[in-house]
C-alpha cells in the first residue's frame, strides 16, 4: 500500500489502479509548526477522473483508529461506521457486503461564496478485517516520523 512517487516521497495507495478509481494519500505536513493542524493531500485517479484536494485534520482526527476499529469489528454494524475530517473535506463510511468491507470515500471542495463547491464519491472493496488492519497500519506508517512523515 505504501508506494514511492517519482520524487521519492511516500504515498499510500487505496484501491487497485486497474479496477476503477484509486486514492493516493500524501505524506502529512504541519502547515503551522507545532499546531495540531495536519494536512494530507488526497488524489483520486482513474480512467475518467483525476482530482486532488487538501484535507485538513487535527492530528489525523483518529483516522488510524477508525480503520483499526473496522479491523476489530465482528458481525454486522447497526449503523455504518463513519469518519470525517475536522474541516469536512473527506468522509469515509463502511459497510459489509458478502463478507467484504466496502468503503465509500466522499471528497468535498468548499470554496468561497463566489466559486462553486464540488463533491466526488468513490467506493473501494476490501476482503476482510485483515485488510482494514493493514490499512490502519499503512496510515500509521504514513503518519509516523520513522517513515519520514511529520507526526
Amino acid at each position: 500500500m505504501i508506494i514511492h512517487d517519482a520524487r521519492g516521497g511516500q504515498l499510500l495507495r487505496v484501491g487497485d489502479p486497474g479496477q476503477g478509481a484509486h486514492l493516493l494519500f500524501s505524506r502529512p505536513e504541519r502547515p503551522y509548526g507545532d499546531d495540531p493542524a495536519l494536512d494530507i493531500t488526497v488524489r483520486v485517479k482513474g480512467a475518467w477522473v483525476d482530482l486532488s484536494e487538501m484535507v485538513r485534520t487535527l492530528n489525523g482526527d483518529g483516522l488510524v483508529e477508525f480503520f483499526s476499529s473496522l479491523a476489530d469489528a465482528s458481525g454486522r454494524w447497526g449503523e455504518p461506521p463513519t469518519w470525517q475530517s475536522s474541516e469536512e473535506q473527506l468522509k469515509i463510511s463502511a459497510q459489509r457486503s458478502d463478507g467484504r468491507i466496502i468503503l465509500t470515500w466522499g471528497i468535498w471542495r468548499r470554496v468561497t461564496e463566489s466559486e462553486s463547491t464540488w463533491y466526488f464519491e468513490t467506493v473501494t472493496s476490501h476482503t476482510d478485517e485483515r485488510a482494514m488492519r493493514e490499512l490502519s497500519e499503512a496510515f500509521q506508517a504514513l503518519f509516523d516520523e520513522k517513515s519520514g512523515a511529520v507526526a
